[in-house]
Order: structure tokens, then sequence, then C-alpha cells
């Protein structure tokens, strides 16, 4: 009412002009006290009912406005999402397509010399599976929200799957592997498995000798590896797309992609990561449920 009022200042001073402007005639003319109170009542009533009903018409269209004023807020924002998706989109493309020429070219050059080593040949069509994948996983991520699917299952399971996946990885570099306890989660088993799985890529590619540990718990997942570690530096900024770090641009083997895709996916399923690290030493990752 009071929003009422203010919009229809002018209007409401012009009626109480009016009124003002019939007392005073009445009151110039000295006319009767009876035909003066009929008037102003009936002059009252016929105002009430002007008011009465635009204010009425005042809200509905004040209504009408707020959700167009919703609507283009919500139609903004849509928008402003897919213009990041798609900045994003191609900055990770460029990323990805010049990543994808180290296996491509060393699979080439092996066919070109006729030198074919399988395992080598192995390995690295093992990279251009997983930099496809990434990209697929990065490209669907768009419409997670429509593709939840929860279940109750074991992590372990999950991590035991993408060790056995690896397993050629592991053995290649001589890693031991040890996994220790149970964790039980009601969330989507696919999504959860692919932001694993690029945590477990990272470990594998950058420990080049020891060991990778997964310690389950209650309510949480650890990976630790014995890697060549990170820069504390470069920690705050790991899960940002296309940010390699100084170890990454050195072992040139960073996307800047797979710990993107994974922080992505978990603070969508309502999970936490962090990620401790010493140089030389090795990293650990850390998931639970927020």
């Amino acid at each position: 009412m009071k929003q009422y009022l203010k919009e229809k200042f002018f209007l409401v001073w012009t009626l109480a002009l009016v009124f003002v402007i019939y007392l005073l005639t009445f009151s110039l003319w000295h006319l009767k006290l009876e035909p003066l109170i009929n008037a102003t009542m009936l002059g009252g009533l016929f105002v009430l009912f002007f008011l009465f009903f635009d204010y009425r018409k005042w809200s509905k269209e004040k209504r009408k406005l707020k959700l167009l004023e919703d609507e283009l807020k919500n139609v903004t924002n849509r928008l402003e999402d897919v213009v990041l998706f798609d900045k994003n989109l191609t900055d990770i493309v460029r990323i990805w397509s010049h990543q994808m020429k180290v296996p491509l070219a060393s699979i080439d050059l092996m066919v070109q010399t006729n030198d074919v080593d399988n395992t080598v040949l192995k390995n690295q069509v093992f990279q251009v599976d997983n930099y496809l994948n990434i990209l697929l996983e990065y490209l669907r991520l768009n419409n997670i929200s429509t593709d939840y699917r929860f279940d109750k299952f074991d992590a372990k399971d999950v991590v035991t799957s993408l060790v056995k996946k690896y397993a050629s990885q592991f053995i290649a570099k001589d890693l031991t592997v040890e996994i220790t306890g149970n964790w039980i989660l009601v969330t989507d088993k696919r999504w959860f498995s692919v932001a694993l799985e690029q945590i477990i890529n990272n470990a594998v590619k950058y420990t080049n000798s020891g060991s990778v540990r997964f310690i389950l718990e209650d309510k949480s997942l650890t990976i630790e590896d014995t890697g060549i570690g990170i820069l504390s530096e470069d920690i705050p900024r790991l899960f940002e797309h296309g940010f390699t770090g100084y170890n990454g641009r050195l072992e040139k083997k960073s996307t800047g992609l797979g710990l993107y895709l994974s922080k992505t996916i978990l603070d969508k399923l309502d999970f936490q990561i962090m990620i401790e690290s010493q140089v030389d030493k090795g990293t650990e990752v850390i998931i639970n449920k927020k």
C-alpha cells in the first residue's frame, strides 16, 4: 500500500485538492449541513471505489512486472551460463587438441619407422582414449542435472574397478597399489567414477616409483602417492580449467582438464575435494561428503 501511495502521489493529492475545493464551495455558499454530509459521503464512496479498483489494477500490473523481471533474470543467467560454457569449451578444445598431438605423433612415428613397441603403443592409445573421455564427459557435464541416478554402493568397488583399468600403467612403472577400508555412499556411481578416474590418472601419471594408496574411511576417501608432488603456490589453482602447474608443464603430460572435471562433478554431487602435496615427496587427495 505504501508503494502504491508513493507512486500515485499526484493522483491522491489531486483528489484531496478537489475535496478541499468542494468543502470550500459549500462553506462559501452557506449551504445546509445535511446536503453537505450526503454529498460528502457519496463523493467519498466514489473515491473509495475508484481507489479500490485502481489499487487492484496496479497490484495486478506489479505482479506481472515482477514475473517478467524474474523471467528476464532467469533468461539472462541461462544466457550467461551458455556464453561461459561456450568460452570454456573453446579453451578446453584448444588445450585438448594440442595435448592430443603428443600420443598421436608418437604413434605416427612408430608407424613411419616401422618400429612398433606394443607396450608403448598400448600406453599411447590408452592416453588418447583418456583424452577423448575427458572431452566427452565435459560435454555431458552441461546436462548433468538431468543425468543423476543415485545408488547405494561401496566406494571401494569403484576404486578397485578403476585400479584394474589402469593395471597396465601401474605394472609398467612397477608401482605398488594398496586399497584399505570401505565407504558406503549414496550418490551417482557413474559420475563419481568419472571424477575419481581423473585423480587416479594423475596419481599414475606423476608417480614414477613407489606406491599409490587408497584409504577408505566412514566418510572419506584419501588417495596418497609418492610422485613428483606439486608446488605449494600451484595448489590453489589446480582446479582451474587449463591450469597445468609447473610440474605439469615440466613433464609435458598435463592437459589442465582432469582435475577441473573432477572438481566440477564432485561439487555437483555435493562432495568436497582437498589436495595436500610436497615436491619430490608425493600428493594426498582427500574426498569427503559436504
